[in-house]
């Protein structure tokens, strides 16, 4: 089952990465990443990742369960980085000194996988437990992170 969730405002740069070269970009997001963990049923750590030329046209959810070693037939659901990262994001009127904090923190590393990444996708592989892929090209490259997400 595949599932594609866009927002109006889907967010996708339109230049390559200014850095050059994706283990460049691949340090630049394990720095940004490096104290976040992505909040829901149990808290998990962002991975860096670079799968060496991966981005070539016609990339597929097919693909993408081969790389990532899932089966096949498990359920995927692609949404925006927005939609992503709704809940952590975002400041709410109620949020105490360190909330604000970690939105600022979210604020900044999704900054910086805009800054660095083409065309961003977010691929949500299974139930209950998701393995989360943010995923962007970088040249002939894809890279970016990946968390999990306990969702019962």
């Amino acid at each position: 089952m595949i599932l594609a969730l866009q927002s109006s405002a889907a967010r996708a740069s339109a230049e390559p990465s200014k850095t050059g070269t994706c283990t460049a970009v691949n340090t630049i997001l394990t720095e940004a990443s490096s104290e976040l963990l992505m909040p829901s049923e149990s808290d998990y750590p962002f991975t860096s990742f670079t799968w060496i030329n991966a981005a070539k046209p016609g990339f597929t959810i097919a693909r993408l369960l081969e790389i990532t070693g899932h089966a096949p037939d498990i359920a995927v659901e692609v949404v925006d980085l927005d939609y992503f990262f709704r809940g952590v994001a975002h400041h709410q009127p109620w949020h105490d000194r360190q909330q604000a904090m970690s939105v600022r923190k979210f604020k900044r590393l999704t900054k910086v996988l805009e800054q660095h990444l083409i065309d961003i996708r977010v691929y949500r592989i299974g139930t209950i437990r998701i393995d989360a892929y943010i995923v962007g090209r970088c040249g002939s490259d894809l890279a970016g992170l990946s968390t999990t997400l306990i969702e019962t």
